[in-house]
């Protein structure tokens, strides 16, 4: 339903019906398989076959690999080892579209002349910090094979490439544009997923892992909050259905600049809203508030931007008070509802021993953290300890060293995009637009991990919106540059040659290519 509603406003702006035809179909290949195959290695190979077709005549590998990220939920299985070792390499739904889909693109983009090498930007630098910082800590703990497959091979997959590919693949605006209305329109029909989820009190993908023979990562409880269920979709946790979501409201900031007519953009806002709200997660609800406010508060008219957003609020107000809606909604609310209020005074007490616990390891942390007895007192009836914030747990692991390096990384990407959005003049241009959006998104991104654990969708949106910023800065600086056929790199090298001397043919060699007049 969702791919038949939402066609005519997506082909109609972010992508060409072809290539939403192909994302599309590709999604029926994955959803199907997973459910039909009945074997997780005959589901991988049909999945694999699927997406190596799509690529076939794929543009913009990026943008499918966007596209597919939800379809799935964390269906996980270990290659063995064949009795060298307990296993070779886990593979899941996202791992299979980093190696199928990024890297092969990661292999040609770092044979490209006019591609920065990695290291060479300040965030490539703290990616390499966090990945050297982890390493060295946590090398006397582990065995070698256990150093290899987790802090080597699985960061290369799960990280690296995401973030590689994003900071470097799309050189346009027109490649950002069919990026990011590939994520929204699989966001779409996740959206509507939790949705039908909420509704009808049913997980859908409950019951996948069982059919495959393998354990389904994180989900498949039913969570339930003033006696609503709390859809969750591909996500495994409703927080993490949240906060995917709200994700996709802060990108659809930009990509529903993009659609002419209002009411097919209010008809997208409404399935991404109704997808939020399923999943009852309050933390992803500020998130995307907080992205509303600073997309509005970095645009041209910032003033009476958020006096529209308040007159609709003003709008819905007799509604909600005559329906007892507003009741509702307040009791929902963090701090001062009283639906579940024990969860937010729990995050507020793990954050005090966390703290606490932090201290006696301050610089390094310990990679054994969840052994330590004083972490004891939260744990709860169900016999787990609930580390519900990414920053806790990478300063348990890592001390304020990993920490730094991981919000300086952070830093460097808002900062970026601000300095870019700074160099563009006019706030009307589509790119200031997209550059608001990206700005908006992950700083809310920002907000809302302090309130979830690093689990599946939550480290891979984030390291792809902290790529999307690097990529989208060097877009402003050098224009839309477009990759040149090595005959014209050669022929671009002669005239450099001619007319510069020897200091443009290095500018040349090292890939800071001089167009020819």
């Amino acid at each position: 339903m969702v791919f038949v509603l939402v066609k005519v406003p997506i082909t109609a702006g972010p992508c060409s019906e072809q290539d939403f035809k192909r994302r599309r179909n590709t999604w029926y290949v994955l959803t199907l398989s997973a459910f039909l195959a009945h074997n997780f290695w005959l589901f991988i190979l049909v999945a694999t076959t699927g997406i190596v077709y799509a690529l076939r005549t794929e543009s913009n590998r990026y943008a499918l690999y966007l596209g597919l990220m939800l379809t799935l939920p964390h269906l996980t299985a270990a290659i063995p080892g064949l009795g060298v070792v307990n296993q070779i390499f886990a593979i899941d739904q996202l791992r299979l579209l980093a190696l199928v889909i990024l890297l092969p693109a990661y292999l040609s983009l770092r044979k490209h002349p006019g591609v920065e090498p990695f290291g060479s930007l300040w965030c490539d630098r703290m990616l390499i910090g966090i990945f050297l910082a982890e390493l060295l800590l946590t090398v006397p703990y582990r065995s070698l094979t256990s150093v290899v497959r987790d802090s080597i091979l699985y960061k290369f997959t799960d990280v690296f490439l995401t973030y590689y590919v994003a900071s470097r693949s799309l050189r346009s605006v027109r490649a950002f544009r069919d990026a990011l209305g590939a994520f929204v329109l699989g966001a779409l029909v996740f959206s509507a997923v939790l949705v039908f989820e909420s509704v009808r009190n049913w997980l859908l993908y409950r019951s996948v892992d069982d059919a495959l023979g393998v354990v389904q990562g994180f989900g498949g409880i039913y969570l339930r909050r003033a006696g609503l269920l709390r859809a969750e979709g591909t996500a495994g946790q409703a927080i993490v259905a949240g906060y995917t979501c709200a994700v996709a409201m802060g990108l659809f900031l930009y990509v529903g600049s993009t659609i002419k007519s209002w009411p097919w953009r209010t008809l997208c806002w409404l399935i991404l809203l109704g997808g939020i709200v399923g999943a009852l997660s309050r933390a992803p609800w500020l998130g995307a508030a907080m992205m509303l406010f600073i997309y509005i508060l970095f645009g041209p008219a910032p003033g009476m931007g958020l006096l529209k957003v308040f007159g609709v609020l003003l709008a819905c107000l007799p509604v909600a008070v005559f329906t007892g809606f507003g009741s509702t909604i307040i009791d929902f609310l963090p701090w001062v509802g009283t639906v579940d209020a024990g969860t937010v005074e729990g995050r507020e007490r793990l954050t005090t021993v966390a703290m606490q616990v932090i201290s006696q390891n301050l610089w390094f942390g310990n990679y054994d953290y969840a052994t330590l007895p004083a972490l004891e007192v939260l744990r709860d009836g169900s016999g787990i300890i609930d580390l519900v914030n990414t920053y806790i747990i990478i300063a348990l692991k890592g001390g304020v060293v990993s920490l730094g390096l991981f919000v300086a990384c952070a830093l460097a990407a808002v900062l970026g995009l601000i300095d870019a959005l700074w160099r563009i003049r006019d706030q009307r241009d589509e790119r200031h637009g997209l550059g608001r959006a990206l700005l908006a998104t992950l700083a809310g991104v920002l907000f809302v991990i302090a309130t979830v654990s690093p689990i599946f969708f939550v480290y891979p949106l984030y390291w792809c919106l902290v790529g999307l910023a690097v990529g989208f800065r060097r877009t402003v600086l050098v224009g839309e540059v477009r990759a040149a056929p090595a005959a014209s790199v050669a022929a671009n090298d002669r005239w450099v040659d001619r007319s510069r001397g020897q200091a443009g043919a290095r500018q040349a060699r090292d890939g800071r290519v001089v167009p020819a007049k």
